[in-house]
């Protein structure tokens, strides 16, 4: 009976169990869970990312072991967002385990940002500052930190003053009768930075490495974790006595908790010169120079023979024709870093080790028969350590560790010497050997070029650094919440020597007489020397004593810190200069939408007047974020943050070595040696003795400051799009001068004293705006600089007329005549206003006479152009996409003028005390009868009358605004499924460039660098970095 029903119910119980299980089994299907892993670019396990399932409210976070599960069916997409990250945007295909990675962002925005000694909140900040991370630091390929700036930091103004290190080659001490040896003027700071200018809202900034000022910037930007600009007075006030010249803020990678992560990279580039000079050809010198001669009645020197085989080097020996640029300069020079960091650890203790080397050479060529190098080149050895320990729950010890070793190596006529010769040495002067295989040279010029550069021996700088940071905190919750206290002491040793290997070979003058080839000794030879000199020995002390704290009480926020710290300093042989600063500052929040700080200082310095040491700086500020108030509720979808703020302060400027106890009378021996102070006797022959060398100010004291900043943060769209503008105005007062108005009748220089004013006002701007389409991210972020200066008193002389008047001008600007183009007849040239004593002639420079007294003198002197930019500015531009990275900075300044009369008119024929010296192709441009309509260069002349055109004057100004594409960075993350097998975390190959396009409106000579200064380099560069 029960096998009868169970047939006959059967059919209907298969299909109940069909109809339920079938649409369950399908929604498990359509539903089932995606599992993956996630890791961060060492290759562990990236916790706390969020996960979301595109166009629906399904979303995870990843644990700690980086693993996440979500319900997601294939072709759906999840996207990964982590702070600091580029989003994933990974379209699911299965339900086979994911495995993922995410590389970091570009650009970061961290919760907090440094400030000096601490950090802040970006959002409760009501100062102006400005910062760079570490990726957009390590695209350059450049041997210090500051070539990585130009364009990314809004106010801060960069000028490259050469393609190379200027090497040290000469003791930085003089001697002085009453305390031996002391420092030069300026030789107070030690920088190792002599390549890059950089002038924040028009001042030097102070460089501040992790809480302590050191003027370091050959630290590997792979070290360096965040570089901010200070600008405001409430930035900066902590610094006292150094206060008003903005802050320079470099922080660098501390150890952080976790499995040791390695990193690794090594990189190769290439060096090429920038806008070299482009010489005349030998016969093409010989022809302009017979008609510079004849232009000044002279005879000529050259004949057509003497052309003909010029051009045609049928005599290379008695006609020779050198490219000096081709024959001493490399087209290339290769320059490599590498650098290994580890970092890791635990709850208790974090360390983090990073070594760099570094090896760059220059562009001189060697002749490879030395058992030693004599091409400019540089070698670099730098250690980075930062351990961190927490002793005890409430207390945490740091120590960190910086360490240099540094050689510099320079031909033995040194690199200066040789590039002043390089740009006046004619192309004809001299064949570089004789037929006889000697150096070739003359009576005049009795060395040769070449074998000054290949066989002048060598010039080595060593430097050693040494500096440690020991920082204690001591958590003090217990005693009261949010209260602790800290202490740092830091140590800074520097030892600076070279050696002296330097050597000069003989050279002759070759002639053919008769028949007879004649070999004439030209000069003296120099042995090899084997001298030591002492460059440099320093040592520098910072201690610090702080107490903190910081607490919030529901919508309420304070802050408030103590600090006592003081700097002592012993350079060379010169007494400790000890500054010290006792400063207060504090501040409130409220809701987070209402900001108040300030800040005071105590701050002195012993260089000043016993009794005058010590003055008070103070500042204070206030921020208001009106997106955070109810009657804007309505906008915060797409408002995030509309924050005012503004900022004012009484800062200082001293403690910079501009005098050395300038207060004090200074007396200096004369030995009677051409004529001593004194005599005596019937004759009257002179005698030694001591004298007033110079007047002293016992009123000296620091330079101050009214600074004063208002600005604006706005974020839009979830932060996707920020902007930030500043204003400022920046008052320079009690300035040390010298007085223009006072004639020196007591035959002793007047001192500096605090006289002057200037006054710096301007705008900036800053965009960025972060975006992402599926897996494409991509970012661009913009800065604009706007500067206005003025000199408002400077004492000048008193001068009738308000055209010569320095006051009232910009700061930085040139004075001279104002030139009205080219005299293009005799008659007009006889017939105008001229400089006393000159006869010039058609060709010749015209000059406006501005007070009508028919002689150009000082008088008709006037503002013709400034070399301070009045606006700068820089853009940065990117996108990451399936493993790519893509990045380009470009920068650029305008309203700059660049006054070449160095290059232009010395180069006509006078240059460097030599004999028709070299010339360029800018005198191609000439003044001819012919071509004067069209001439851009006046009358060439080799003597008589070439005190005409060597006049400071418009005629020699250029535009010198310029556009650049600073840098070029393409790099390549190598899939995880790759670089898995070999057990590592990632791989990216990377290739970058540095200069490589320049727009100038005048191009024939680099924007950037001087006449004669080591050019500018265009790099290309590649390399490969590992991280496990």
């Amino acid at each position: 009976m029960a096998q009868r029903y169970t047939q006959q119910y059967f059919p209907v119980l298969l299909l109940c169990f069909l109809a339920f299980a079938m649409p369950g089994r399908l929604l498990a299907q359509d539903s089932a869970g995606v599992a993956g892993l996630l890791y961060d670019p060492y290759g562990h396990p990236l916790a706390g990312a969020k996960v979301v399932v595109r166009g629906n409210s399904d979303t995870t976070t990843t644990d700690e072991t980086g693993h996440f599960t979500l319900r997601a069916h294939p072709q759906q997409t999840l996207l990964l967002q982590h702070s600091g990250y580029n989003t994933i945007a990974y379209k699911v295909k299965g339900y086979d385990t994911l495995y993922l990675r995410m590389e970091e962002s570009f650009l970061q925005s961290p919760s907090r940002i440094p400030v000096l000694y601490g950090e802040a909140s970006p959002r409760s900040m009501v100062g102006a500052v400005s910062t760079v991370y570490t990726n957009q630091l390590n695209t350059t390929p450049a041997t210090l930190y500051a070539y990585a700036l130009p364009g990314q930091l809004a106010g801060l103004y960069t000028q490259q003053n050469s393609g190379f290190r200027n090497p040290s080659a000469a003791a930085n001490y003089s001697v002085d009768i009453f305390v031996g040896n002391r420092p030069k003027p300026g030789a107070g700071e030690v920088s190792d930075n002599t390549e890059i200018g950089l002038s924040l809202r028009g001042q030097s900034p102070v460089t501040i490495v992790d809480g302590v000022q050191r003027e370091v910037y050959s630290i590997d930007p792979e070290n360096i974790e965040s570089i901010s600009v200070l600008k405001d007075a409430l930035s900066t006030i902590l610094l006292g006595q150094r206060s008003s010249r903005g802050i320079l803020l470099v922080t660098t990678k501390r150890a952080q908790p976790g499995k040791p992560r390695l990193s690794f990279t090594a990189q190769t580039g290439i060096q090429e010169s920038l806008s070299l000079p482009k010489p005349l050809p030998a016969w093409q010198y010989a022809y302009l120079l017979n008609e510079a001669l004849q232009n000044d009645g002279s005879n000529p020197l050259y004949t057509a023979a003497d052309f003909d085989a010029y051009r045609h080097h049928t005599d290379p020996y008695g006609h020779p024709d050198v490219n000096w640029y081709n024959t001493i300069l490399r087209n290339n020079a290769p320059m490599s870093r590498y650098n290994l960091g580890i970092n890791g650890g635990g709850a208790v203790a974090r360390y983090a080790v990073s070594l760099n080397y570094t090896d760059q050479q220059g562009m001189f060529r060697e002749s490879g028969s030395e058992n030693y190098g004599t091409n400019a080149r540089l070698k670099r050895y730098l250690i980075n350590t930062d351990v961190n320990i927490n002793v005890t729950r409430n207390l945490n010890v740091g120590l960190q560790i910086f360490g240099r070793i540094q050689e510099g190596t320079q031909p033995g006529a040194t690199t200066s010497s040789l590039l002043g010769t390089l740009l006046a040495l004619p192309s004809n002067a001299y064949p570089v050997h004789n037929t006889n295989g000697t150096w070739g040279g003359t009576p005049n010029l009795t060395t040769n070029l070449l074998a000054q550069t290949v066989n002048s021996g060598y010039i080595q700088d060593n430097t050693k650094d040494v500096m440690a940071n020991v920082d204690v905190k001591y958590d003090l919750g217990s005693v009261l919440a949010g209260l602790s206290v800290a202490v740092k002491g830091n140590l800074s040793i520097q030892s600076d020597n070279a050696i002296n290997r330097s050597k000069q070979d003989l050279v002759y003058r070759m002639t053919v007489s008769q028949g007879d080839t004649l070999f004439t000794k030209a000069g003296s030879a120099v042995a090899q020397q084997n001298s030591f000199i002492p460059v440099f020995n320093g040592q520098a002390f910072f201690g610090q004593a702080s107490l903190l704290y910081d607490r919030s009480f529901g919508q309420h926020g304070v802050h408030a810190a103590l600090f006592a710290d003081r700097r002592q300093t012993i350079y060379n042989y010169d007494l400790p200069g000890v500054a010290t600063n006792l400063s207060a500052k504090a501040g409130y929040q409220y809701a987070d939408k209402y900001f108040i700080d300030g800040a005071i200082n105590r701050s002195g310095f012993n260089r000043y007047k016993p009794g005058h040491q010590y003055g008070t700086f103070y500042a204070a500020g206030i921020g208001w974020d009106i997106a955070r108030e109810k009657f804007l509720e309505d906008a915060s979808s797409w408002l995030d943050q509309l924050k005012i703020r503004a900022t004012y302060g009484h800062t200082g400027n001293g403690t910079d070595n501009s005098g050395y106890y300038i207060w004090r009378q200074d007396f200096a021996e004369n030995n009677g040696i051409g004529g001593g102070i004194y005599s005596q006797g019937t004759v009257r022959s002179a005698a030694s003795g001591y004298y007033e060398d110079g007047l002293a100010n016992v009123n000296i004291s620091w330079e101050t400051a009214k600074k004063m900043d208002a600005g604006i943060d706005i974020s839009l769209f979830h932060n996707k799009l920020q902007i930030t503008g500043d204003y400022y105005h920046d008052r320079y007062e009690n300035l040390l001068q010298i007085r223009g108005k006072n004639l020196a009748l007591t035959g002793i220089d007047y001192p500096p004293e605090n006289i002057g004013i200037d006054l710096y006002q301007g705008g900036e701007l800053s965009i960025t705006y972060k975006g992402r389409v599926n897996a494409f991210n991509y970012f661009i972020t913009a800065n604009g600089n706007l500067m206005q200066t003025k000199v408002i008193f400077m004492d000048e002389q008193r001068r009738d007329y308000n055209w010569n008047k320095r006051t009232g001008q910009p700061i930085g600007m040139m004075f001279g005549y104002v030139a009205d183009g080219l005299f293009q007849s005799a008659e007009e040239a006889t017939g105008s206003a001229k400089v006393t004593g000159d006869k010039p002639q058609p060709g010749d420079i015209k000059y406006k006479d501005l007070n009508g007294d028919g002689v150009i003198n000082q008088f008709d002197e006037a503002p013709i152009g400034t070399y301070k930019p009045r606006i700068y500015y820089g853009l940065t531009a990117g996108f990451s996409w399936k493993g790519f990275d893509v990045s380009a900075i470009l920068q650029g300044v305008a309203n700059r003028s660049n006054y070449v009369a160095n290059f232009q008119t010395e180069a006509g024929f006078q240059f460097l005390n030599f004999s028709y010296g070299q010339a360029y192709q800018q005198v191609t441009g000439r003044w001819t009868p012919e071509t004067a309509a069209k001439a851009t260069y006046p009358r060439l002349t080799a003597d008589a009358n070439f005190n005409n055109n060597k006049y400071t004057s418009s005629y020699w100004i250029r535009n010198g605004s310029y556009f650049r594409l600073k840098n070029l960075s393409i790099a390549y993350n190598l899939p995880l499924a790759w670089v898995s097998r070999l057990k590592l975390g990632s791989i990216k190959v990377f290739a970058n460039g540095e200069n490589l396009l320049t727009h100038a409106a005048y191009d024939f000579v680099d924007p950037e660098v001087g006449v004669g200064a080591y050019p500018i380099q265009r790099v290309f560069n590649t390399g490969i970095n590992i991280k496990f």
